[in-house]
């Protein structure tokens, strides 16, 4: 099987799913039924991130019918980055549309989204004005998207929601030596040339239960902070500040001023304990990145990718 080349249709429509057999039916209808009035030429990209449900199967049956559809199937669950890096990877519009696959994300949006797009911005972003979710996942979001916006600045409403249209340009600045995406969300922005956000509400998920784990939002916004030089700034500050008073209570020590310095001292020694093994983690998370990139080993590996013509002959990312 031929695949075209990146930017050969207009619009590329990426999702990545897992185990989510009892909605994924609707979420390919959904979307096939709203890009004949947003492109001519399109496709739909839906990444399998190794499902041990019928979700592959399904799938592969929609793509009899939906010359369309192109269906990228995983060799293990990689996690959503990874998942939406394979995605990209394989996808050929101008304009590249991401979403989630829960159906969460209403279909209905693209048409708006792409038409801002084509008017010369080459990010669009959107921000969730209603969400029918728990008030704990509500919280955590919440507490996310300020954190995020202290440490990078970046004038970002809404960090976690991944509907967003990407101009080719910006999926072309992600890619590595052997042509793979390495999705990365602060990336997006310090790419954009012109950024704009458009507020969508998003439904309540019609199946199934989140695949998020608090560890894995925790490791998700890790991106932002190692792109964040406010860290750094604020590092440095907290390490004269301690450097400061350490030495303040050691002088008042000497002059018998202060002569219980230790248990004063204590509490903020355990602080700073606790942010340096945090930073550590931080850094370990990088060196391991670092280490794995230099080796040359991917963020995903792509067992087959499935369309009308069944299987392609060689479903390496190098030839996607």
């Amino acid at each position: 099987m031929t695949l075209l080349s990146p930017g050969s249709v207009d619009v590329s429509v990426v999702c990545a799913v897992y185990n989510e057999d009892q909605g994924v039916d609707r979420l390919v209808e959904g979307i096939a039924a709203v890009l004949p009035a947003v492109a001519a030429s399109h496709e739909i990209v839906i990444v399998d991130d190794g499902s041990s449900d019928d979700t592959l199967a399904k799938l592969k049956r929609c793509t009899h019918v939906l010359p369309t559809l192109r269906v990228v199937e995983l060799t293990r669950n990689f996690g959503q980055v990874g998942a939406l890096g394979a995605g990209l990877t394989v996808a050929r519009g101008r304009y590249l549309v991401t979403m989630d696959g829960d159906l969460q994300h209403d279909p209905q949006d693209i048409p708006r989204l792409v038409l801002t797009a084509q008017q010369g911005h080459d990010l669009v972003a959107t921000y969730r004005t209603v969400r029918v979710e728990s008030v704990k996942r509500r919280i955590v979001t919440w507490v996310g998207n300020r954190v995020n916006f202290f440490f990078t600045g970046l004038d970002v409403r809404d960090f976690g929601s991944t509907f967003r249209v990407l101009g080719a340009r910006i999926v072309d600045a992600l890619r590595d030596g052997t042509g793979r995406v390495h999705y990365n969300t602060p990336l997006l922005y310090a790419l954009a040339r012109r950024p704009v956000q458009l507020p969508i509400t998003q439904h309540k998920r019609a199946f199934g239960s989140t695949k998020w784990t608090f560890t894995m939002f925790v490791a998700y916004n890790l991106d932002f902070l190692t792109a964040s030089l406010r860290l750094v700034h604020l590092i440095l500050a907290v390490s004269f500040v301690a450097f400061a008073a350490a030495t303040v209570l050691y002088l008042l020590k000497l002059l018998g001023v202060f002569a219980h310095v230790e248990a004063a001292s204590a509490p903020a020694m355990i602080a700073l304990s606790a942010l340096q093994l945090a930073l550590l983690a931080v850094v370990w998370r990088e060196v391991i990145q670092a280490q794995r990139f230099a080796k040359g080993v991917p963020p995903f590996v792509i067992h087959q990718i499935w369309s009308t013509g069944g299987a392609a002959s060689d479903a390496r990312p190098e030839a996607a």
